[in-house]
């Protein structure tokens, strides 16, 4: 069953997840709290511009992981939406590839992944930090 969740309840959850990894050491933890909160402060956004009370109320693709069609639907610029259809090698074999919408799973269940493309990863979920930030004003 999952859980519905309103527009303040999601910004609240986006400012404390941040706040948290801002104090944490650099690592999958704080990869995967990163990515919790992004996708809070986007859907946050999301039920503000169509007005919408809950999540219960959002289409089944906007109530998943990906921040990509999230971020697509918020009319971010191509170009940092175009950097989330990369996908991440393992570290260990170059053949397995975890996708954007996935890399939560992989920081939470412990799979490593190759390090200067976890890096940019990194980087796109900082900079969608930065625009959640200044988009809920917070």
């Amino acid at each position: 069953m999952a859980v519905e969740v309103g527009w303040r309840q999601l910004r609240a959850s986006f400012i404390s997840q941040n706040e948290a990894v801002q104090q944490m050491a650099e690592g999958p933890p704080a990869a995967l709290l990163l990515f919790y909160s992004v996708e809070c402060g986007l859907k946050a956004s999301l039920l503000c511009r169509l007005k919408l009370h809950s999540t219960a109320q959002l289409r089944p693709e906007f109530r998943r992981h990906d921040l990509h069609r999230l971020a697509k639907e918020l009319r971010l610029p191509p170009t940092l939406c175009d950097r989330m259809q990369r996908s991440c090698p393992s570290q260990h074999d170059q053949k397995t590839r975890i996708s954007f919408e996935d890399l939560h799973q992989a920081w939470r269940y412990g799979h490593a992944l190759q390090r200067d493309e976890e890096k940019q990863a990194i980087q796109v979920l900082r900079e969608l930090r930065d625009w959640c930030q200044g988009e809920l004003r917070a």
